[in-house]
């Protein structure tokens, strides 16, 4: 399972690609407000809802004054709590924003968005340790060899290097975020885990849409 990590880049390619197709079909009829919306909508359907879910559980089980034991088992639980409402309406506000913004409404930005966050995924799978004794994000985080990590390194340098190289100074800074909240959570959740890294890929897409917007 883990293998499949190396091509993680090139999922993210294939959904950006997605996302562009639907950009260009809707801003030919609708206002950009609207296209941007439909946009996150898009992203949101692809994935399943899987990682606005992921950022809901992750903030609020560190928000919550707790040990790391109470903290994980906040994360298993079906319910959401006000920290991972907020959460969750935060991304989907700031994502919209972003897009809206004339910088950052380009092939560029919507293509490769998902490959960073992927890219970045990987990093923090091959880079951190599994909070869980079970689970599909434990499988991922110990199997994650360096030939995995270099392979989906290349291939992500391969796609931003394509574009200019402004994309790959922006994918170190991921990188950098995303070995940050490694060491965070480490701390906070005793290591990593399937809402987690989860919760990475949508933290770096939004960090690299923000910085092209500086």
């Amino acid at each position: 399972m883990a293998r499949s990590a190396a091509s993680f880049p090139l999922v993210g390619l294939l959904i950006g690609g997605c996302l562009w197709t639907g950009w260009g079909l809707s801003s030919k009829y609708l206002s950009t407000e609207v296209s941007c919306l439909l946009n996150v909508l898009l992203l949101t359907v692809i994935t399943g809802g899987l990682h606005l879910d992921a950022i809901a559980d992750t903030f609020d089980a560190i928000a919550a004054r707790k040990t790391i034991a109470e903290r994980l088992n906040i994360m298993k639980t079906p319910t959401v709590g006000p920290f991972g409402v907020a959460a969750i309406v935060f991304c989907i506000m700031l994502r919209y924003l972003l897009l809206k913004a004339p910088l950052a409404i380009n092939a560029y930005a919507l293509v490769l968005c998902p490959v960073v966050g992927r890219s970045c995924c990987v990093y923090a799978m091959y880079a951190g340790t599994s909070s869980m004794k079970d689970g599909l994000g434990r499988s991922f985080v110990e199997n994650t060899t360096p030939l995995i990590l270099i392979s989906s390194l290349l291939l992500a340098v391969s796609i931003m290097a394509a574009f200019g190289i402004r994309y790959l100074m922006i994918l170190t800074v991921c990188y950098v975020f995303t070995h940050l909240c490694v060491v965070l959570f480490r701390r906070l959740l005793g290591g990593l885990n399937g809402d987690t890294l989860g919760a990475l890929i949508e933290l770096n897409e939004l960090l690299f849409l923000l910085i092209l917007n500086v």
